[in-house]
């Protein structure tokens, strides 16, 4: 009796019938056999696909059809136990259809006795175990234990589906080893058995459990990348399974050095059917063998292209930040009421020694992609401090110095820790540092962001809401928040006064803002036009090309020395 029981579960509206079962279970002499019942077939789904019971019985005569359909959905749904449909007189159209929608087997209540239910018990478990060993055989690899290519193609299938009502990409990789077939012949074909276990592992560990990983060949594999965000996220894979597997194989006593080949088709770029898509990835993987050097080569050439420049842009931007390379331009902003600069934007540039100075739209997206946008802002915030030093040192102007923080900087665990380190080390006064944060960054994140600000806010920090009007802002959650002004976006701007649509919601910022005791700042003003409107509807703050655009530090410390930003 140390077997564990045999879970049963009945699907049957009559009680009569669930104490025959019951009582018949109880009387088999091997094994204890657990009968539980739902008398609500219409609820018994979940039940069935739960895996809760090694046997389902379903009662097949009171309602016919809904006895097919409840087995069609256990079956569709992945059910995992054998189901044997009950009945109680013979009906050979109810047998033919119940096996032919795949129940295990039909049987009569009058028929039974304990011997005969437990050999119809066992029978169905031996049967449905005989299927999943075939079920087995025909869909993975015996080697590795992977899907093998009919599996694989299915799950292609449904992947491209998905992508496509998600509109979504999808990018498939075609891998294997280079010089295998020289290693079967040297040191035989069980060491290459071997090989291929080891390179199966190596894979799934660069991988996301999500991914769908195959055996397709002798030394092929393939991966399927869903919810990949950009090509980003391809790349990355692959610069992982590459040295991975061209890591060396003790084999044999021996240690060999393989490399690896990858092809890589991306949906819907490179083909939007799985054909096409395992058609074209198997292209790219033979190119990438064909040119020395490479290790992983993309379908079409632009998008090769593209994935070798940022691969380039990458490893540059990492340079940069060793090499001192980026440097902060500052915007000025005027206080409309007295026509006075009274703070700067800290803008930052990077001045690269081939392509010359470049614009934070050049490489920000990809720093942000790739994550190296937070060592870039714990640098901004302390070179601005340094900065604002140095300025006031030359000049004896103290002015508001607003840092621009990212989505991924809020996201880093010790963003407060590390910023309110670089803040105080700095030795300025940080009543006159302020960062600006967009909604998005604020929401994506609340609690942290929150926690984050208010610890901040504590040294005297204060906060803006960048980009107001454009996405989707909540006076509640401002109030919530220590954030001291808003910040009207430039498409705002861009038309005033003459877009009677913008003029009415430039205004209602600023009053809804000066209610709640909040600063407004308005960027992007080029016309005396403009100006005067934002002047007129007290507007606090402006910023824009028609006082000045981003500059030095150097050039900020002329202009203020010599008075060269115009005032009203």
């Amino acid at each position: 009796m140390s077997e564990t029981a045999l879970r049963i579960l009945l699907v049957d509206e009559g009680q009569a019938e669930y104490m025959v079962i019951a009582h018949l279970a109880a009387a088999i002499p091997v094994r204890r056999h657990l009968v539980s019942w739902c008398d609500q077939p219409e609820q018994a789904l979940p039940n069935i696909l739960s895996e809760q019971y090694d046997v389902i019985l379903i009662d097949g005569q009171r309602d016919a059809w809904r006895t097919r359909d409840l087995l069609h959905a256990a079956i569709n749904g992945g059910c995992t136990a054998p189901i044997i449909v009950v009945g109680d007189t013979l009906d050979e159209e109810l047998d033919r259809h119940a096996i032919a929608d795949g129940a295990a087997d039909y049987i009569l209540k009058k028929d039974l006795t304990a011997i005969s239910f437990e050999r119809i018990l066992r029978y169905s478990l031996d049967r449905k175990e005989h299927e999943r060993e075939i079920s087995q055989r025909m869909q993975f690899d015996p080697l590795t234990g992977l899907p093998n290519r009919l599996l694989f193609r299915d799950r292609l299938e449904h992947a491209v589906v998905r992508a496509q009502k998600e509109s979504s990409l999808l990018a498939l990789l075609h891998v294997d080893l280079d010089g295998f077939r020289r290693v079967n012949e040297s040191f035989g074909h069980s060491n290459g058995d071997e090989l291929i276990q080891i390179m199966a592992e190596r894979i799934l560990t660069c991988v996301r459990k999500t991914d769908s990983v195959a055996r397709i060949g002798s030394d092929e594999f393939t991966i399927v990348l869903e919810d990949v965000r950009n090509l980003h996220d391809v790349i990355a894979v692959a610069e992982k399974i590459a040295p991975s597997l061209s890591q060396p194989y003790q084999i044999a006593d021996a240690s060999l050095v393989l490399g690896a080949s990858i092809g890589i088709a991306v949906y819907p770029e490179a083909g939007q059917t799985a054909d096409t898509l395992m058609r074209n990835a198997e292209l790219a993987r033979q190119q990438a063998k064909s040119i020395r050097g490479t290790q992983f080569h993309f379908y079409t050439e632009q998008m090769n292209l593209d994935a070798r420049n940022q691969i380039h842009l990458e490893a540059e931007l990492r340079r940069a930040l060793r090499r001192n390379e980026f440097e902060l331009f500052y915007q000025p902003r005027v206080e409309l009421e007295s026509g006075e600069l009274v703070g700067v934007e800290s803008l930052i540039r990077w001045r690269h020694p081939q392509r010359g100075l470049l614009a934070p739209s050049d490489f920000i997206p990809l720093a942000e992609e790739t994550g190296l946008i937070v060592p870039i802002g714990y640098w901004t915030i302390q070179q601005a401090c340094r900065d604002m030093r140095e300025l006031e040192q030359k000049s004896g102007r103290t002015l508001d110095i607003a840092i621009n923080l990212s989505l991924k900087q809020l996201q880093d665990e010790k963003f407060s820790e590390i910023a309110s380190r670089l803040l105080l080390e700095s030795k300025i006064d940080l009543h006159r540092v302020e960062f600006e944060l967009t909604e998005t960054a604020i929401l994506t994140n609340a609690e942290q962001t929150y926690q984050s600000m208010l610890a901040l806010s504590q040294l005297g920090v204060s906060f803006s809401l960048d980009d107001f009007g454009t996405g989707y802002s909540s006076f509640a959650h401002i109030q919530r928040l220590p954030i001291s002004a808003l910040k009207i976006d430039r498409s705002f701007v861009r038309n005033l006064p003459q877009n009677t649509d913008d003029a009415i919601i430039v205004k209602a910022i600023i009053n809804l803002a000066h209610s709640l005791q909040l600063r407004v700042i308005a960027e992007g003003a080029e016309t005396l036009e403009q100006i005067q409107f934002l002047w007129e509807n007290r507007c606090d703050q402006v910023q824009g090309y028609y006082f000045a655009p981003a500059v030095t530090l150097e050039h900020l410390h002329t202009l203020l020395k010599e008075k060269l930003i115009s005032s009203l």
